[in-house]
């Protein structure tokens, strides 16, 4: 009996150390990860000369929003803001439904072409056409220099595309099966009967589509010339590239007013730039990991 209370005891003792540990673990990785939005943030609410002297380290120094006031000050910021929501709510939508539309009759075992689809669909994820052959399609269609330049040659990622053929395939069949005795056709299934169930995979798609539509800066350089139409990332590196221009040709006291503004201002413009995503993604965290964890159960 005594021997079995202090074999109790030590696994009792084993659990907390090792509960310690864990917490402990998750501490440090908490700290690491977010200590650099802190520290962006705290240098764009600082004094701009301290932000040069380097004396910010996790709270603001002599608190300042200065940046801010000239960042959204610059001419055509916030077109620029509107540019980079239409794309992305817009080119978000029509990820979704094609990606939908494509991966469902994939995970259907009697598509007869659903093995070769499938796998002109894989190998895109490794053999492209460039960079070159693209843009020359890109501008014979007519998309050149137009916002549906960013949505129609990105509507569907291979990726995605695989992930929500492998959520649909593990779907139970009673879903479809019991709609099609009552008459409903494969149309009607998966927008009547899949999509309602499908929730955390959505979920996963809109999180990956709006992030890379979002942060898309290659695209908007290479087929967007109207200054009109640029999104966010292209306008602040403008800006950016501006100030630093500016410093490279300004001497004397306004030019080292101009450099202490220019260092405050990178974190400023950091911060408009990940906020949204950043204030958007907790209200889809719930369905993230399911959707990724039953994506990836079958390929």
């Amino acid at each position: 009996m005594a021997e079995k209370i202090k074999r109790s005891k030590r696994r009792r003792d084993g659990g907390i150390t090792g509960s310690i540990v864990i917490y402990l673990i998750m501490l440090f990785a908490s700290v690491i990860t977010l200590y650099p939005f802190l520290y962006v943030i705290a240098n764009s609410l600082s004094d701009p000369a301290e932000v040069l002297r380097r004396s910010v380290v996790l709270w603001p120094v002599n608190f300042s929003i200065r940046s801010y006031q000239v960042l959204l000050g610059q001419k055509d910021v916030f077109q620029a803001y509107y540019n980079t929501i239409w794309y992305t709510v817009v080119g978000t939508i029509v990820n979704i439904i094609f990606t939908i539309m494509a991966a469902y009759p994939l995970s259907l075992k009697r598509f007869c072409l659903r093995k070769f689809v499938s796998t002109m669909v894989a190998i895109t994820m490794f053999v492209s056409g460039g960079i070159i052959p693209t843009y020359i399609v890109v501008n014979r269609i007519g998309l050149y220099d137009s916002p549906w330049a960013l949505v129609i040659p990105t509507a569907v990622s291979a990726y995605n595309l695989i992930v929500a053929r492998s959520f649909f395939e593990s779907l139970p069949l009673e879903l479809s099966e019991s709609a099609y005795l009552d008459g409903a056709n494969d149309f009607v299934v998966l927008w009547r009967i899949i999509v309602p169930v499908s929730k955390p995979i959505i979920a996963v798609l809109v999180i990956f589509y709006a992030v890379g539509h979002w942060n898309d800066y290659f695209n908007p350089l290479i087929y967007l010339k109207s200054g009109s139409l640029k999104p966010i990332q292209i306008y602040l590196r403008g800006i950016l590239i501006a100030n630093d221009s500016g410093l490279t040709n300004t001497g004397g006291e306004i030019g080292l007013e101009q450099k202490y503004l220019f260092e405050a201002l990178k974190f400023a413009v950091i911060v408009i730039t990940v906020l949204p995503i950043t204030v958007i993604y907790p209200f889809f965290q719930k369905y993230f990991v399911k959707g990724v964890m039953v994506g990836a159960v079958k390929s």
